[in-house]
């Protein structure tokens, strides 16, 4: 192939973007490479040739075809000239957006996958890459294309939708080169800095979400540290301290890890494809909101470690068996001394304290999706409908559909 070369730079660099690119032969089979095995997790293996084998498409060359599925993830693929042993160079998948765990359930509903599995779909989004500006990816499939075909004009471009963690190095500025007074306004300045950082924390750990967000008016004067020559990086980096410093604020702040792991790893990932530093600043107060919500919400200092245990259990995995017998077979305790440990510490029984999570998951899912009735209560771990709106009307004096009617439900709105 004439082409070898540059075929093989572009898919390096495809590659650092973390996107994968194929090379599929004719008359393949095992397509479930393509979509990383989304459609067999899912039992739809025979829509893989509708999806990615239509006869006409792979044999027509000088095309750059751009696809987004059913599953909302795009594709990039082509034609290669001159290759009988390789004959389509596919690119994909990537989503444009950070999928909401609501559209996630849509989704699932739609593809009738159990609440059961739903956490293995979660995982498989969240292992989905982001491109939110596919400007910079096209212009480099456009120019791989004029490689192929001679020049633009050569090739046409089609949207079949159209038609059919870690920590980057920070090293501090050398002290020894600064001289006495340099030295003291250093100092000076990272002592503002520390206190300011210290103040938000003890804000977080207590939940305090109107306090911290009056602070975050001070933030871009006293929490950006230019110490690298690319701003965007420098801030990027700054937040993924602050992403960690919030998260230990919250731990600090009774939240156990189970849930502090999600949001911190959700927002590890938004930080490294913000555009810009106006971006920044935006995430940086979400932060600060979230980690907040979370010790109002998860807070559990009030409770011993096994009855920590036992809250987490239950919150993490609302649709799963949590009857006393199960949870403490789970914490390998006696089922007894949890019932009582339980109700002292908490208030409640172990059937009314779950009772109670469940209605508040599918209050939530009531104003925030469309899902059916039947699919939130399986999600919410009740597989009788009758029995979850009995639940429901119980806890907040209406049905399920009542609520949602008289809900301020976003989705009703658009």
């Amino acid at each position: 192939m004439f082409y070898r070369a540059e075929l093989e730079y572009l898919r390096k660099v495809l590659g650092k973007m973390h996107l994968q690119t194929l090379l599929i032969e004719p008359g393949e089979r095992g397509y479930e490479r393509i979509d990383l095995g989304l459609r067999r997790f899912l039992g739809l293996e025979e829509s893989y040739e509708k999806a990615f084998q239509n006869r006409k498409l792979w044999t027509k060359g000088n095309t750059i075809y751009r696809l987004q599925d059913e599953f909302l993830c795009s594709y990039i693929f082509l034609m290669l000239p001159e290759a009988p042993e390789t004959r389509a160079l596919l690119v994909g998948p990537y989503t444009n957006f950070e999928m909401s765990r609501e559209t996630m359930m849509e989704l699932a509903e739609r593809f009738h996958v159990p609440a059961w599995r739903f956490p293995q779909l979660t995982e498989y989004f969240e292992g989905v890459p982001i491109v939110q500006n596919e400007m910079p990816l096209f212009s480099m499939v456009i120019a791989f294309g004029e490689i192929l075909w001679g020049n633009a004009a050569a090739f046409e471009v089609v949207d079949l939708n159209a038609e059919t963690g870690g920590f980057p190095e920070i090293l501090p500025e050398d002290m020894e080169t600064m001289g006495p007074e340099e030295t003291m306004l250093h100092m000076n300045l990272m002592e503002t800095r520390y206190h300011y950082e210290n103040e938000l924390m003890e804000m977080v750990a207590q939940g305090q979400t109107h306090r911290a967000e009056a602070m975050m008016s001070g933030f871009s004067g006293k929490g950006f540290e230019q110490r690298l020559s690319d701003s965007l990086r420098n801030s990027k980096n700054y937040l993924i301290i602050c992403n960690t410093l919030l998260r230990k604020a919250a731990e600090r702040g009774g939240v156990h890890p189970i849930h502090l792991d999600r949001v911190s790893s959700d927002f590890a990932r938004r930080i490294e494809v913000i555009p810009n530093l106006e971006k920044g600043q935006d995430l940086m107060e979400d932060m600060v909101r979230a980690y907040c919500r979370l010790v109002r919400k998860h807070s559990m200092k009030q409770y011993s470690p096994m009855i920590q245990k036992a809250v987490a259990c239950i919150e993490s995995g609302i649709s799963n068996d949590l009857s006393l017998r199960a949870l403490a077979s789970a914490l390998n305790i006696n089922a007894s001394y949890l019932s009582a440990l339980f109700r002292k510490e908490t208030g409640q029984t172990v059937t009314e304290f779950v009772n109670e999570r469940r209605m508040r998951t599918g209050a939530h899912l009531l104003r925030t999706t469309r899902l059916q009735v039947q699919t939130i209560a399986q999600h919410c771990g009740v597989s009788d409908v009758n029995y979850f709106s009995k639940l429901f009307k119980k806890q907040y004096g209406v049905t399920p559909k009542q609520f949602r009617e008289e809900g301020e439900s976003p989705l009703k709105r658009k």
